[in-house]
């Protein structure tokens, strides 16, 4: 599958954000500082925010196009997007949480869910609410979350950076053998490390503009 981003946006008086790039598959990274316009970028393919010019396309399926008034809301996009803050719903259970984007009958939930817990080794936690679960539980319900809605690409932010050395290359693994199910994978990251050993070709962005792509 192939992602084309080529987008611009002002943010405040002083920030502009102008990234081009093009990928064939595979986990891109997009590796930077804090402020460098990383999250912006994924949040402008999910859909969350509005680039002021240029187009975002994924497999041919245009996701926006401001020439052609093209826009399409973030239900739409068919985007996973693993916010770093989780972004789990604090008065829904865990269960509830991964179910909240399954289309669809409840018996039809009821299946994706209980499939998605067990994927997660999540049993016993369905009825706990977000603030009753660690870190790295809590990351798991939202990863589940992510899938459940069957999503084309994976839009990953800061994914590890919340967790403990040990609880991060344990869920590093576990994040490697789901990019091998998806041919593609966006990860935001400011660590080197991660990216080097992580994806496969690199988007180094600085002060909102790219300084290499490879």
């Amino acid at each position: 599958m192939t992602i084309e981003v080529s987008i611009q946006k002002r943010v405040g008086r002083d920030f502009r954000l102008d990234v081009d790039f093009r990928s064939e598959g595979g986990c891109l990274g997009i590796l930077g500082a804090s402020g460098s316009g990383k999250s912006m970028t994924l949040k402008c393919i999910a859909g969350i925010e509005t680039p002021d010019a240029g187009r975002i396309v994924v497999n041919g399926r245009t996701l926006f196009d401001s020439a052609r008034r093209v826009n399409l809301r973030p239900q739409q996009r068919r985007v996973g997007y693993l916010f770093q803050n989780y972004a789990l719903f604090p008065k829904m259970t865990a269960e509830e949480n991964i179910g909240a984007g399954v289309p669809g009958p409840a018996a039809e939930r009821r299946r994706v869910v209980s499939g998605l817990v067990a994927r997660f080794r999540l049993e016993g936690l369905e009825k706990l609410l977000p603030h009753q679960l660690s870190g790295g539980q809590q990351q798991l319900v939202a990863l589940a979350r992510m899938l459940a809605a069957a999503p084309d690409i994976l839009l990953l932010d800061e994914p590890f950076s919340a967790l403990d050395s040990h609880l991060r290359e344990k869920m590093q693994l576990r994040f490697g053998d789901i990019a091998r199910e998806f041919r593609d994978v966006v990860m935001v990251t400011h660590s080197r490390d991660e990216a080097y050993k992580r994806c496969g070709t690199l988007l180094v962005l600085d002060g909102g503009r790219g300084l290499g792509y490879g």
